[in-house]
């Protein structure tokens, strides 16, 4: 464990699972005992007879209260994992509100209508893959795949790729 001074030197480079001391697929339970056993050491209540230690205390629990917060809600800990991805250690403010802008983009994307020419393909092609038949499913996505990257074509074709390698490995 670094020192409290190392730790408030580095401390905007340390992710919040480190810092609370917890895997990255710790559960609810885990988080609260973790943040419990950070908080006796760190609370500021505990440093005021040190005035500089006092402040150092209080940036490292201001920190971990950010952790905490943000890892026992589950969207923003999802929001947290996608950003700690691309090396982001923190979810402030302004990237929690960039995240909710970035996914209702993507929600909007994913509901907005089909171009008229590939809905009618796309539809038959969710309607064999829907009984099972992987084979015209993937025969009519590849007519809509021409036509349109649309993000539920992509999702579909996905889909469809997952059933054929489940089924191949089925056949093994």
């Amino acid at each position: 464990m670094l020192s409290d001074h190392l730790l408030d030197e580095h401390l905007d480079r340390v992710d919040y699972y480190s810092l609370l001391g917890v895997a990255r697929d710790a559960n609810a339970a885990q988080i609260r005992d973790a943040f419990h056993r950070f908080a006796l050491r760190y609370h500021p209540d505990q440093h005021v007879d040190v005035p500089g230690e006092a402040v150092r205390v209080l940036r490292i629990f201001k920190r971990g209260s950010e952790g905490y917060r943000v890892l026992l809600d589950p969207v923003l800990r999802a929001r947290y994992d996608a950003a700690l991805t691309r090396g982001e250690v923190r979810l402030t403010p302004d990237a929690e509100r960039k995240a909710v802008v970035q996914e209702s983009r993507v929600v909007a994307a994913v509901e907005a209508p089909l171009p008229a020419d590939v809905a009618p393909l796309f539809e038959r092609a969710a309607d064999a893959f829907k009984r099972g038949d992987l084979k015209n499913a993937k025969a009519f996505l590849l007519l809509v795949s021409r036509k349109s990257s649309h993000p539920r074509v992509q999702s579909l074709t996905r889909e469809i790729l997952e059933a054929e390698r489940a089924a191949l490995r089925t056949r093994r």
